[in-house]
């Protein structure tokens, strides 16, 4: 049914169609808050977003144990020659962990250790080829998960990266876990 020209609605229909609109206004948003709400909240377990700065030399409690940054180091003994890309330099990133809470395989899911230079271009632990294995008792993030230990604990984790040569000075490293994102370790490189 059309309403002819003459005829036009009354106040309180005006009034419903107004407050109709407006209710929408507000519940347009709401609904895709409500929807996108739990995608959010696991993207921020999946991204680090808030950085932690850890001082040089200090140890922060971070997944339930103790992290200490001690070095960043080039490797340039044991490589074949051209085995690498040009002007590409391994570096190697060591941790010392004192597990806390033995619950690693929950607390340090998608265990992540970066290296960040100073424009936010970062780099990921990569295999490198021609290089010498760790020495017994050096463990990646991943492997200690799996190893296991008990509180108090000490452990040497170690990772591999391939960067470009002239990032190098530049580099620091940064902890990820799914346990702790959005916030992530950012440590100071030591003097």
């Amino acid at each position: 049914m059309t309403l002819a020209l003459d005829e036009t609605p009354d106040l309180s229909e005006r009034r419903w169609r107004r407050r109709s609109l407006w209710a929408l206004m507000l519940l347009i948003p709401l609904a895709l808050f409500v929807v996108s709400y739990s995608d959010v909240k696991e993207m921020g377990k999946s991204n680090n977003v808030v950085p932690i700065d850890v001082a040089a030399g200090q140890s922060a409690r971070y997944g339930g144990s103790d992290w200490q940054f001690i070095e960043l180091r080039t490797v340039t003994e044991g490589l074949k020659p051209g085995a690498l890309p040009k002007n590409a330099v391994p570096v190697i990133a060591r941790f010392m962990v004192e597990i806390g809470d033995p619950d690693l395989k929950n607390l340090w899911l998608m265990c992540s250790i970066r290296l960040v230079d100073a424009t936010g271009r970062s780099w990921s632990p990569a295999s490198v080829p021609g290089l010498p294995r760790p020495a017994e008792g050096i463990e990646t993030c991943t492997s200690t998960i799996f190893a296991g230990g008990s509180q108090g604990m000490r452990r040497v984790v170690e990772e591999t990266y391939l960067v470009p040569a002239n990032v190098v000075g530049e580099l620091r490293p940064t902890i990820g876990m799914r346990s702790e994102r959005p916030y992530y370790l950012r440590f100071a490189r030591p003097q």
